[in-house]
Order: structure tokens, then sequence, then C-alpha cells
């Protein structure tokens, strides 16, 4: 499951109260909103959020979040439809310029994957972490539509980090939630940071792991090089005024498996290895 987060660094997040087809955001909001989206960059990703008790929204809430694994931000307005979503600067604000939209957000956004439409397994498991999420007044929990990986289901995305925890149950949410209000990552749940590559995230998790760092500000500075004429990629992870260099590639594919609830081909699926992990020095990193 580690370094299996699908690329994002801006997240559109749109109330939108269903019904949500297969296809949702696609056939539900306008064409040329979801043009204007795909227009602009690869690493941005719309999700229609809502509320269980809400069926009925005059001025739906748009939530833009954005992080580079490193420095993120959060803008929140309401739409008076969602045709106005067309004049926002979607390439220049995926690239990192906070807009003028709204208002800065602080509070982190829990967004539960419930897209039944788009596989079983996220409504007959997301819908019960956002029942045990949406009973404390600490998170802001909303259901969204699919973030990817059913196998791994429930599945939830932490704003703006771009944080994907998978494989949650009722209680096992509420200590991840728990924990990451308190300012720690639930390693064991983690199934990587947005923001970064596959083989990154496979190498911030492998030195977070090996350094018991745990701090979901810990993360100060990350570059990878891929190796010429191998598979290998090694990345350089600050964590906490620590320094990492870690090798990882990508392992022999698994046995094939079917993925999800629904119906379709089996897959396989390769696991991340981590041929080096060494602490090169500790003090601050420069």
């Amino acid at each position: 499951m580690a370094a299996r987060a699908g690329r994002t660094r801006l997240w559109v997040l749109i109330e939108h109260p269903g019904p949500w087809p297969a296809s949702a955001p696609d056939g539900v909001l306008p064409d040329a909103v979801t043009d204007a989206v795909d227009a602009a960059r690869s690493d941005v990703r719309v999700l229609l959020i809502r509320r269980a008790r809400r069926r009925h929204i005059e001025r739906p809430l748009c939530i833009l979040a954005w992080s580079d694994g490193i420095r993120s931000w959060m803008r929140e307005g309401s739409l008076g439809d969602y045709g106005e979503l067309t004049d926002l600067p979607f390439e220049t604000i995926a690239a990192g310029t906070e807009p003028a939209f709204g208002r800065p957000r602080r509070t982190p956004v829990f967004a539960v994957c419930t897209h039944g439409k788009k596989d079983a397994c996220c409504a007959e498991l997301g819908r019960p972490i956002l029942a045990a999420l949406t009973s404390s007044e600490d998170a802001d929990a909303w259901e969204c539509t699919h973030v990817g990986g059913d196998r791994f289901a429930a599945n939830m995305v932490v704003l703006p980090d771009g944080l994907y925890f998978s494989r949650l149950g009722a209680d096992s949410a509420r200590d991840v939630v728990d924990a990451y209000l308190s300012g720690i990552l639930a390693l064991p749940h983690l199934r990587g940071r947005a923001a970064f590559s596959l083989p990154a995230q496979a190498a911030e998790h492998a030195a977070r792991r090996a350094g018991g760092i745990t701090a979901v500000d810990a993360l100060e500075y990350l570059r990878e090089t891929a190796a010429p004429d191998s598979d290998s990629t090694t990345v350089e992870v600050h964590l906490a005024q620590r320094r990492f260099r870690v090798v990882v590639r990508a392992g022999e594919p698994q046995t094939p498996f079917h993925h999800g609830c629904g119906a379709g081909a089996q897959v396989a699926w390769h696991r991340w290895t981590v041929e080096e992990l060494q602490e090169v020095s500790k003090g601050s990193p420069g």
C-alpha cells in the first residue's frame, strides 16, 4: 500500500449534493469547468464533496488546496453557480500561486471516499468512517468522489497536505485524525504524499520509519535523482534536521489480483524495494 498515492498538487473540492454517477465529476459539472481544469496541468484533481445531511445547496462551497510536499495553502469561497469556476486561473494556481478567490482557510479537510457508483468498496467501507468522524467536533470531514485505490478502502485524503490514509476502519480513522490534529502521522495507515512521485513517497515513508520520525511538519527538503540506465531512484530526504539518502526501485510484479469490488480485469502491481537507506548526517540542513 505504501507509496501508491496518485500524484496531485492542486485539489479542487466542490460541494455537490449528488447523486454522483460513476464518471463524476465528469457528467456533473459543466463541460467548460472540466475542460478548464484539464487544460491546466496533469497534477490537478477535482473532487465533489458533500455533507450527508445537506441535500439542497444554494451556494456551493469550493475549497482550493495546494501543496508541493513542503509548502501548502488553502482557500475557500461560495459559488453562485458551478460555471463561475471557469474564471479561476487553474494553470497558475496549480503552479502554486495563491489566488484571490474567497478567503484563506486554516482548518484541515478530511475527505473520505464514499463513491459507491465508482466502486462498491468505497461506499461500503467509507461511510462507516465518515460516520465515525462526523461524530467528532474536531474533524471537518466530508464525503468525496473517487480518490483512487479501491483495493485500499476505506480511503481518506487530508488537505492541504495531500496525505492519503488507507485501509481504515472506524476506530483507526479516529486515531489517524486525532494523531494528525496533534501533529503526528500514523505511519501504518499512511499510503503516501500526493505531491511527490511514487519513488519519493516510498523514500519518505522508509526514512520516517527508519528514523522513528512521525511529526507532520518534519519534512524540510526532498530531492530525487533517477539513475541513468537503471530503474532505481536516489532520494535525498531531510526530516527534523536529519538527512537521509534512500535508493528505491520498483520490484518484480506481484501475483495479479482483482482490484476493487466492481467488475474489471485483474492487475499486477509491484512493491517498492529499498535498496539502500543511510542517515547521512545530523544537524541543520544546508
